[in-house]
C-alpha cells in the first residue's frame, strides 16, 4: 500500500501533512512509529487503575501523534478524551470515549501495517 492509499483509506489528508513534514519518506518513517508506540496500552492501563493524570498524559501524546501525522480518524476521539481528562477525574463515563479511541486506533494500526 502506498502512502497516498494509506491516507485515503484512513480518510486523512496526505497533502496537508506533506506541507508540514515535506517528504513522503519522512511521513512514512514517523507513521510506522505508531506500530511500536505504547501510549494506547499505557492509556488503557492508567484508566483501569483510575490514574487520570497518567491517562491524560498518554491520551495527550496520542492526540499529538494523530495531529502531527494528520490521522483525522484518531485525532477526533483523542481530542475529546483528552479534554475529558484535562482536569483530573472525569465527570462522565469514559468507556464510550475509550471505545471510540480504541476503534480509531485499531483502524489506523491496521492500515499502517499494510504500508509499503
Amino acid at each position: 500500500m502506498t502512502l497516498e492509499e494509506c491516507y485515503k483509506e484512513m480518510g486523512a489528508d496526505l497533502q496537508e501533512v506533506l506541507r508540514r513534514l515535506k517528504t513522503e519518506e519522512r511521513i512514512g518513517k514517523f507513521l510506522k512509529l505508531i506500530l511500536t508506540d505504547t501510549n494506547y496500552e499505557s492509556l488503557c492501563k492508567a484508566l483501569e487503575e483510575k490514574d487520570y493524570e497518567q491517562a491524560f498524559t498518554h491520551v495527550h501524546n496520542l492526540k499529538g501523534l494523530a495531529m502531527n501525522l494528520g490521522l483525522t480518524p484518531l485525532l477526533i476521539p483523542t481530542q475529546e478524551l483528552c479534554e475529558e481528562l484535562r482536569d483530573g477525574e472525569p465527570e462522565r463515563e469514559l468507556k464510550p470515549l475509550l471505545d471510540e479511541v480504541a476503534a480509531a486506533y485499531q483502524k489506523v494500526l491496521g492500515i499502517v501495517e499494510r504500508l509499503d
